[in-house]
């Protein structure tokens, strides 16, 4: 099994989220290939001068048109263009592939470093800034990821924007291991992502009901069926009918809100290079609105199924809190 940590890519990874601000009259380097997709292929696709739909359109794409991708944001791509860049929505992208696999993250891979565990409010933010619109309040012994530190605001992802919350606020912020193969302490956790979830009774019911039938411990090559393992998804197993999204839609049906459990840990197991995805299907093509286009796993209908290639076993734990969804992976003590 090929081994490597993602601690230099983490630093990428906050490096380029934060590259269009920083960079003064420097073309960036393109990091992903893609194409507009064909789900749209009777119409075009703007191209955008920032990341905004009232910003200057600079032209007009239409389906299987290359791209190349010098970074990604929750809601769009930065493409070259010109002498230049501008902005393209991520829904409009499709195809898209690391230029050089072993120095660039696999697209839309946050690396979350750190976690804190909420003591008082925790407010999340849409700007740095804390007069901005609140996005979210969690409250004493929520869980929440963040992808770094910027300016002193921890930086998550919320929906498919940016959230930031002060750490002057925090009480305490704990890191992820940069390193699997090198962690030693069980209470450490390897990977962390969360997402975060709407006020509906049975879907929540479900989201806790789901995580709870998730925990456990892999071995070395255990795989985990997430419809055959985390469900069957029926009432016999504490589900209730909820909400289930199917082509963009959404219609009633036992265990509905799986898909945001199965969706937010393949967000945690892509930053874990010895856990393999044999499985994943997204839901339809513009994906579930609880996360960045792309980086949806569906259940249910569909299934999603993980390995874990690992030499060591690993842990698996989900909880929710505040309309907040998290998952960590630890490496399990042998």
């Amino acid at each position: 099994m090929k081994k490597r940590c993602f601690a230099a890519l983490t630093a990428l990874v906050m490096a380029l989220c934060a590259f269009c601000a920083s960079a003064v009259g420097e073309v960036p380097q393109p990091l992903y290939s893609g194409i507009i997709t064909y789900n749209f292929a009777s119409s075009y696709t703007n191209v955008y001068r920032e990341m905004d739909t009232d910003s200057e359109v600079l032209g007009q794409y239409f389906a299987g048109r290359s791209l190349r991708i010098s970074a990604v944001y929750p809601n769009w791509v930065e493409i070259l263009y010109g002498d230049g860049v501008a902005y393209v929505i991520r829904h409009r992208v499709d195809r898209v592939v690391p230029l050089n696999e072993s120095s660039t993250p696999p697209y839309g891979v946050w690396v979350n470093r750190y976690y804190t565990v909420a003591e008082d409010d925790i407010l999340v933010h849409a700007e740095k800034d804390p007069s901005s619109e609140v996005l979210s309040v969690l409250t004493r012994g929520a869980k929440l990821a963040l992808i770094g530190v910027e300016d002193g605001w921890g930086v998550c992802v919320y929906h498919r924007q940016w959230g930031y919350v002060d750490t002057s606020k925090l009480s305490a912020l704990y890191p992820v291991s940069p390193c699997a193969e090198t962690e030693t302490d069980p209470k450490v956790p390897i990977a962390i992502y969360c997402s975060f979830y709407s006020d509906n009774v049975t879907r929540t019911s479900n989201l806790a009901v789901c995580c709870t039938r998730l925990n456990r411990v892999m071995e070395p090559g255990d795989s985990l069926n997430f419809n055959g393992s985390v469900g069957p998804f029926k009432e016999a197993n504490g589900y209730l009918p909820a909400p289930v999204l199917i082509d963009g839609g959404t219609t009633q049906g036992y265990g509905g809100g799986s898909c945001q459990v199965s969706s937010t840990l393949y967000n945690t197991v892509l930053q874990l290079p010895g856990v393999t995805v044999t499985e994943r299907h997204p839901h339809g093509s513009n994906g579930a609105p609880y996360l960045p286009h792309g980086t949806d796993a569906s259940s249910g209908n569909l299934n999603f199924r993980i390995r874990n290639d690992y030499p060591f076993p690993i842990r698996l734990e989900g909880s929710i809190h505040d309309f907040c969804l998290f998952i960590a992976i630890y490496r399990e003590a042998e």
